[in-house]
């Protein structure tokens, strides 16, 4: 426990500006997207809004579609870039501690900070676009962000994959998989598209949490 915290403190004092500066654009986004509702509300009746959000499966906030992930990717690079430039990430897993629980003990700080961000972003988002649309929307949207919030905490795992793989032909080949894992979570933005395929998102999840482990052995081995 006492490592875990060790491993945490120094975790966040790589990324505490970043976070700041995620938090920030969160609250920024969700403030403009009831900005922006409210004031279609005013132009045209609100019952043609909800007509669109309800039956056309308009988005509340589509800029969380590209937020969202992107900061699950930066996270990532702020906090692994800096261990395999510097070389701190050779001098963590020679800690008294086995290597397995090292990175995820790295990872599990990752997550866990971008999944309360994205916690904190979907009930701020709730509670004041609540107070201009129905229930049934925030509902909506809540879905609509599900596949989203997946691909931001699956995007955080590929991406330490990629930094962390000393190979650059691996390297390369891990992008494509990350790629070609994360599009699946971008087939449709329409909501409750993916009510029914909540085990492929888990499944992409659990990769992106595995995978890292692998190229974690083959930098510790030298494989260039």
């Amino acid at each position: 426990m006492n490592l875990f915290k060790a491993l945490s403190y120094k975790e966040w004092m790589k990324t505490r500006k970043f976070i700041l500066v995620a938090f920030t654009l969160s609250a920024a986004v969700a403030v403009y997207s009831y900005i922006d509702i409210t004031y279609a509300i005013r132009i045209e009746e609100a019952v043609n809004i909800w007509y669109g959000f309800i039956f056309q499966g308009a988005s509340v906030s589509s800029l969380m579609m590209y937020l969202i992930p992107l900061s699950g990717i930066s996270m990532a690079i702020v906090q692994f870039v800096p261990e395999m430039t510097n070389k701190r990430l050779k001098l963590t897993l020679h800690l008294p501690a086995g290597e397995t629980r090292l990175i995820s003990a790295m990872l599990l700080y990752g997550y866990g900070v971008l999944f309360a961000m994205y916690l904190a972003c979907v009930i701020f988002m709730s509670a004041i676009i609540g107070l201009v649309l129905p229930t049934e929307v925030v509902c909506m949207m809540v879905s609509q962000f599900l596949p989203w919030v997946t691909a931001g905490l699956s995007g955080y795992g590929f991406t330490v994959w990629i930094c962390v793989e000393p190979g650059w032909k691996q390297r390369i080949f891990n992008m494509l998989i990350s790629v070609g894992l994360l599009s699946v979570l971008f087939v449709s933005d329409y909501p409750e598209t993916y009510s029914a395929f909540g085990w492929g998102m888990l499944l992409v999840l659990v990769s992106s949490f595995v995978f890292p482990f692998y190229s974690c052995v083959r930098f510790k081995q030298g494989i260039q």
